[in-house]
């Protein structure tokens, strides 16, 4: 990984506890890779956030992703949250809060673990259907992967936040 750069606006900047929050409350992240031929590539994703790393779920055939992350883990993750274009005074924005992080992926192989993301997934995205969850998983368990990005790095910027309690109410 080479030396981050400064941020553009430094005041933006945001702390890991702060990064952390907005890792957890994101609503799907985009995953970059490169291409052997050195294409970017990004796919939107659904995830989890479980002690620190962030988890998402793939088939199990090879495709486009699973072959780059096979081929390089090396990843950059992309997440947004707080998104709300508005009007300042003379000029259009935008209120923010994100998150840019690179790291490694790796496919978990544990089925303690594979079951434990399925659930906090399930959980996290349709929990009024939870008493579904382990049909569900039992049925698609087979065709199922689980992949894991472990961060090297992780910087969050934010602008035009509304306060904690305006947020959450």
């Amino acid at each position: 990984m080479t030396k981050p750069y400064p941020m553009q606006m430094a005041e933006r900047e945001l702390d890991r506890a702060e990064a952390d929050k907005i890792l957890e409350a994101g609503e799907y992240c985009v995953v970059s890779t490169v291409d052997a031929d050195g294409t970017p590539y990004g796919i939107p994703l659904s995830y989890v956030m479980m002690d620190g790393r962030m988890f998402f779920h793939t088939g199990k055939r090879a495709g486009h992703k699973i072959d780059d992350f096979e081929r390089d883990p090396r990843v950059s993750i992309a997440v947004a949250t707080e998104v709300e274009p508005c009007y300042e005074e003379t000029f259009f924005t935008t209120r923010f809060a994100s998150v840019v992080a690179q790291g490694r992926i790796s496919r978990v192989e544990d089925s303690l673990i594979l079951r434990k993301v399925l659930v906090a997934l399930c959980m996290k995205y349709l929990p009024q259907f939870k008493d579904e969850i382990g049909g569900a998983i039992e049925r698609e368990f087979d065709i199922t992967e689980i992949w894991v990005v472990d961060f090297d790095e992780v910087r969050a910027k934010g602008g035009r936040r509304l306060q904690a309690d305006e947020r959450e109410g």
